[in-house]
């Protein structure tokens, strides 16, 4: 019997290949079968039909002689005779294969679906090849063969060819096609059965337990009720929500409330803050049952101890076939630029239920592909909800305008917890009235820039035991640190931390004072709610300070006339105690078209939404897709003294054959590592080489009490995305 491989690693037939997907398939239909046509499909059995078809077929070109040389010079093998090279890719072979009787099996709309979903599984930019081509192909490689191939195959395979199928994948189904979602629907599950298979994973994960049950029984345990916005996201389970409430309102809560039992992705701007969530659900779920995704995630699971099989863990997160997965938006969002193979992203939010938190934490171009992202999620049958404290109204008002159903809502704490003094000199000016303040409460100092916090660190440890934190220091003492803040801020110890906006929401702190730099009101409504997280305030005497002398980080980190607007807008409540629903509606002002008339900002997220909406399908690769939306360029470097002291992990990587040894190799490099903006390292770095890729040594010093020493005019961006 003839052997037909499908790949070499690992070595698979093109039979044993096909029925993983076809198994795939069932496990889908089993867990959201339901969910993903509810609504949706008009004709389940032919929706479902036009699917298996193409999970049996989608690699039977596979057979083409060429390709099987290609697999047998993989494994050692002696190629089989053949005239024809592999100019033809398999996937442009494979509809020949289906038999007449099995395509009539479907009407003329989902055959066009089921030919365009099998030829284009591998998106190669591949031109359509001639009939004749194809007609030599079959008559010459495939016929003389055709039952040997049926029988190693276990299903019917066409006797007589049709080329009719080059003339139906010809035009691409798009938008403009009535057929587009069901189109979008079934090639994306094709390509999820097809990388699962291959990968051997489940293409979905069944949970054990319910996450709204668990958070809110915890909720209950704790507080003996939930309070309204988880009452008010547990009433709208089924609908689009956008919250906004107050920092310390239990969000996070109410998002796993309104998660319930369905399958949700968990999105927040900063790791850490996803870190935090994902340690806060696993003491309530299985670990299996919730996922982490980010630019570090295997580092942070293969950390954690309870974790019993965190490789495993990792591969499901990165298959996105866990029930609840925490995510970065970096690892999935770029589905709303609609590149090639997009519709394996975008089926499997059909039957998802999407959460964004902290929307306002991002860049406007990001902002703008989030908000794109959104309503796509929406056509398709998701859901998605937005939680924030603040909400910009351009961002409000992009979701309106396409009169998309969402259930709105704000919520406020009644409690006065930030009285605000503004002060009209440089926060260096105040360190011996923040050194008094720290003598007998937790004060905390937040500047612009990275150069700035250092500067006022080598000031206040002349006087008082102060703390730094920032961006720059290496993954292992940031680490850290940042625990080390969050210990003392549920101490009762006394003392200062100086950081930047690097704590704004990405850390769950409590302080008694804040002296800040100004900043956009966005960012700094952020950083006030570090202070009397969930206090009440009653002193007469501020316990916010805000400084607008010359803040550092105006223009390249913020929007000169966007901080200049509100600083404007901030003066009417100096002296005063800042209410919570106050914050809500400067921002929404503030970040309003009539306001922001002239700015940058604007122009950058009009002119992203006018790409968007008229970007064609399949126009841009995957790469290119994730190069425009990771708009952020950061490098990742290792001080050389490091590098030096540290140079036999290098080496041992380099030698070491054991891939999984390399990985933890790498792991421990990584934590020597630091992510700066590209401008930072133009001319300062160098390829470490030994086989790694993507990490630089920089020619700079490292101190551990201050971070990496880099002086520039045009410095640092936080790293607010990874």
């Amino acid at each position: 019997m003839i052997t037909s491989y499908a790949k070499s690693k690992p070595v698979e037939t093109i039979t044993q290949h096909t029925k993983e997907v076809l198994k795939e398939l069932e496990i889908l239909k089993k867990i959201y079968g339901k969910k993903i046509v509810k609504n949706k499909i008009e004709d389940e059995e032919q929706f479902w039909l036009t699917i298996e078809i193409a999970c049996k077929y989608h690699d039977c070109g596979k057979f083409f002689t060429p390709f099987q040389n290609e697999i047998l010079r993989n494994l050692g093998q002696k190629p089989l005779p053949t005239e024809f090279d592999y100019a033809i890719k398999h996937e442009q072979l494979s509809p020949l294969f289906i038999p007449k009787e099995v395509l009539k099996q479907l009407d003329k709309t989902h055959q066009k679906v089921l030919l365009q979903a099998i030829y284009y599984h591998h998106e190669r930019n591949s031109t359509i090849p001639d009939a004749s081509v194809i007609k030599e192909i079959w008559e010459k490689d495939i016929l003389p063969r055709i039952d040997a191939i049926e029988t190693e195959f276990g299903f019917p395979i066409a006797k007589q060819a049709s080329y009719l199928y080059l003339g139906k994948v010809k035009n691409r189904i798009d938008e403009e096609d009535e057929n587009y979602l069901e189109y979008c629907l079934i090639k994306g599950i094709v390509h999820r059965c097809d990388h699962t298979g291959s990968a051997h994973l489940p293409i979905e994960i069944e949970a054990k337990y319910n996450l709204g049950e668990q958070v809110e029984e915890f909720v209950i345990e704790k507080y003996d009720k939930i309070n309204d916005l988880q009452e008010f996201c547990k009433e709208n389970r089924e609908n689009n929500i956008l919250g906004i409430a107050s920092t310390g309102y239990g969000k996070t809560e109410a998002a796993a409330i309104w998660a319930n039992q369905d399958k949700t992705i968990y999105t927040l701007p900063f790791r850490i803050s996803l870190n935090d969530i994902f340690d806060r659900m696993n003491q309530m779920m299985e670990h299996q049952d919730v996922g982490l995704l980010h630019s570090t995630a295997l580092d942070y699971i293969l950390d954690e101890e309870q974790i019993q099989y965190p490789q495993e863990l990792y591969e499901d997160s990165k298959m996105m076939n866990v029930k609840i997965l925490l995510s970065t938006i970096h690892q999935f969002f770029y589905f709303a630029l609609k590149y090639q193979g997009y519709e394996k992203i975008y089926s499997m939010l059909s039957h998802t239920k999407v959460i964004i938190d902290e929307i306002q934490a991002y860049q406007p171009k990001v902002t703008a592909i989030i908000l794109q992202g959104l309503k796509m999620i929406n056509k398709i049958g998701g859901r998605f909800m937005i939680m924030t404290a603040t909400l910009p109204g351009i961002y409000q008002e992009y979701l309106e305008k396409d009169q998309i159903p969402i259930a709105t809502k704000c919520f406020y704490s009644n409690r006065n917890r930030h009285k605000i003094k503004m002060v009209n000199k440089k926060i260096e000016n105040d360190i011996d009235e923040m050194i008094e303040k720290a003598k007998n409460g937790k004060v905390l100092v937040i500047v612009n820039t990275v150069d700035k916090t250092i500067e006022l660190y080598e000031k206040c440890k002349e006087k008082a035991e102060a703390k730094l934190l920032h961006a720059r220091f290496i993954e292992q003492d940031k680490a850290k640190l940042e625990q080390e803040i969050k210990q003392f801020a549920r101490s009762e110890q006394s003392g200062i931390w100086i950081s930047t906006q690097i704590v704004e929401a990405s850390l769950d702190i409590d302080f008694d004072y804040l002296y800040t730099e100004m900043s956009t009101l966005d960012s700094l409504f952020q950083r006030i709610g570090r202070c009397y997280r969930s206090r009440e305030y009653q002193k007469e005497e501020p316990n916010i300070k805000i400084y607008t002398k010359e803040p550092s980080g105006i223009q390249y980190v913020y929007d000169k006339r966007i901080n200049e607007l509100s600083t404007e807008m901030l003066k009417d409540y100096d002296g005063q105690v800042l209410k919570e629903e106050v914050k809500a509606e400067l921002v929404k002002k503030l970040y309003s078209r009539e306001v922001l008339q002239g700015t940058s900002y604007l122009e950058e997220f009009e002119a992203a939404v006018n790409v968007l909406e008229n970007m064609r399908e399949h126009y841009l690769t995957e790469k290119e897709a994730k190069g425009l939306f990771n708009d952020i360029k950061t490098v990742t470097v290792i001080p050389k003294q490091l590098y030096e002291e540290n140079i036999s992990l290098f080496e041992s990587y380099e030698q070491e054959e054991s891939h999984q040894r390399k990985n933890e190799i790498l792991k421990q490099i990584r934590k020597l590592c630091i992510n700066i903006s590209a401008s930072q390292a133009r001319g300062r770095i160098t390829e470490i080489g030994y086989g790694i890729k993507g990490i630089f040594f920089i020619n700079a010093k490292y101190d551990k009490e201050k971070g990496l020493l880099l002086k520039e005019k045009n410095e640092d961006f936080e790293d607010r995305s990874f």
